[in-house]
């Protein structure tokens, strides 16, 4: 004996459904989606026709609660990284070396000298201490106008000291002048604003840190008017620094380097500045295909207290990018051969909706301070003068400045030194809005480096070394050999990893994460998709004929009235 769900019914070529149930009927009895011919066919067993519309339900609520967590999913935009590692011939970076020896410049030489007088002071008053910190005839005072064959005008000769920003001892609170016998304290000068209130210590445990901090503040009051890097062309102070430099075998050429004079880090050379040479392109991996240096590392500072260190400065980077060497950079030590192997990075970030990077900065809002291209350190140095220039009038001396700005100098900006530390230490703490203003790069090419150290030239070879110096590069024979580096630069791999950050729901992933929803959940495919759009269909239709119907029978009655 057959026993059907549903009697089968011949059909005309076009014909609706009587009723809404007719059409539940026969779309639950013919659809491809699973469990539907139950609430159907257990339509004389209450129970079951109960517990499967609610479980119909409860499926539907599930598959649509995923839905939704896959579609938020697909609005945030989320990334993910890929790595790819490839073997081809990578341009060799810029590098970028400082001899760490600033140097006095005749125009503001004498007020340099009053300060380290106030500072032996300074030191005596603290500790007793009776401080020499160079002697007149290792001094190396150089004329400005004759370093860079024109003159520079506008040098304040009016320039004084102030003497109210003395370095004092502290409580620990660093709020308040310590008591005389007070054994334990800090160190740090006192910064008003420019009515002379609103007055607090800028205070350091450490007294090598305070007196550097104290003698660097001065400084760039005094350097107001010079300007912060001096492009220089005088190949003898090259020759005087990098006594030899072999890139892959092949000697450099003058026109490798761009010289110019940092007030910090003193003389800096950079080689490949542009990356456009088709010789800095490194075939092989290895110290023999790399860059090699031999640089003369002086210990005889003009400057003692604003650069502390011995030996040089060294910064490899971007041939596009500035030398941030404050930021990036790593010292050599005197009378060591330092090798540094390098490898690298480049990072692809996705624009648009999956993030805010930039290009080329042209969306910051602002002009980036530095003649190269865009980075995040340059923007944040840039935005960080913006607003000093905004708010405190005049710009920090050890970023650049653009035309019309001047630099701070306390004798016509008295609180400058007071509005520059607050907005500092919102730049060292990430508070600015800076942060948010300056994007990453799209693209960014990334090096990290390893060195190590070991002594040289050794006892043995320096018998060999220092006179073969003296006789082809005019190194002084007499010198301590441990006033002499070499530095060695190569690549420690012939490939290039790329990170590249791909969508990680793009749209057709999100397809297939719904279909596969749907498909767990009611067993069925696209098509069922059609049939459910088919049903929604029917009733809109089934719904606009009994509207129409009733409306018709509403006016018939009133017609007989």
């Amino acid at each position: 004996m057959e026993s059907t769900c549903t009697e089968e019914k011949k059909e005309g070529l076009i014909e609706f459904y009587d009723s809404f149930s007719d059409m539940f009927e026969f779309f639950s009895s013919n659809t491809t989606i699973h469990g539907t011919i139950r609430l159907t066919c257990s339509k004389t067993n209450k129970m079951k026709t109960t517990f499967w519309v609610l479980l119909f339900i409860a499926t539907f609520g599930m598959m649509y609660w995923q839905f939704g967590l896959m579609t938020n999913q697909y609005w945030s935009y989320p990334t993910s990284t890929t790595l790819t590692v490839q073997s081809k011939l990578n341009t060799f970076p810029a590098v970028t070396i400082c001899n760490l020896n600033p140097y006095r410049f005749n125009q503001v030489n004498e007020y340099i000298k009053q300060l380290d007088h106030i500072a032996q002071e300074t030191l005596y008053t603290l500790y007793r201490y009776n401080a020499s910190f160079t002697s007149k005839e290792d001094l190396e005072v150089v004329d400005l106008d004759e370093l860079l064959n024109s003159t520079i005008n506008d040098i304040n000769g009016s320039f004084s000291l102030n003497p109210n920003i003395a370095l004092v001892k502290l409580q620990e609170n660093g709020q308040e002048p310590a008591d005389p016998e007070q054994k334990s304290y800090k160190l740090g000068f006192k910064l008003c604003n420019s009515t002379g209130g609103d007055c607090y210590y800028r205070s350091f445990w450490s007294g090598v840190d305070a007196l550097h901090e104290w003698y660097k503040f001065h400084f760039m009051n005094i350097m107001s008017d010079i300007p912060l890097v001096l492009p220089i062309t005088k190949v003898t102070i090259l020759k005087n620094f990098i006594l030899t430099c072999d890139y892959s075998g092949n000697s450099c050429n003058e026109s490798d380097y761009i010289h110019f004079h940092h007030p910090t880090y003193g003389n800096c050379f950079t080689l490949n500045s542009q990356g456009e040479n088709r010789k800095w392109t490194s075939a092989l991996p290895g110290k023999q295909f790399g860059l090699s240096l031999i640089v003369k590392t002086e210990q005889n500072d003009n400057m003692p207290l604003l650069s502390t260190a011995a030996g040089a400065r060294i910064m490899v980077h971007d041939p596009l990018h500035p030398p941030l060497l404050e930021h990036e950079g790593f010292d050599i030590w005197p009378g060591t051969e330092t090798s540094i192997s390098i490898g690298l990075d480049e990072v692809t970030r996705l624009g648009g909706v999956y993030s805010d990077c930039t290009t080329d900065g042209s969306e910051v809002g602002f002009n980036i301070l530095y003649n190269t291209s865009y980075t995040l350190q340059a923007c944040l140095h840039s935005c960080f003068q913006y607003k000093m220039i905004e708010l405190c009038g005049c710009g920090y001396y050890f970023f650049p400045i653009a035309p019309g700005m001047e630099y701070c100098d306390y004798n016509k900006y008295p609180g400058w030194g007071h509005c520059f530390y607050r907005l500092y230490d919102g730049l060292l703490n990430h508070s600015l809005s800076c942060f948010t203003a300056c994007p990453k790069q799209c693209r960014e090419t990334i090096y990290h480096m390893s060195a190590g150290t070991a002594r040289w030239p050794s006892p043995n070879s320096k018998n060999w070394v220092i006179p073969l110096l003296s006789w082809q590069e005019k190194y002084n024979i007499t010198s301590n050999s441990s006033d002499i580096s070499k530095i060695s630069l190569y690549f420690k791999e012939q490939s290039l990893r790329s990170f590249d950050d791909v969508p990680a729901m793009p749209l057709t992933l999100l397809l297939s994460n719904m279909g596969s929803q749907w498909s767990l959940w009611f067993g069925s495919s696209v098509l069922s998709v059609a049939e459910m759009a088919e049903l929604v269909f029917d009733i809109a239709v089934m719904s606009g004929i009994i509207a129409y119907k009733w409306q018709k029978k509403k006016a018939a009655k009133v017609e007989e009235k």
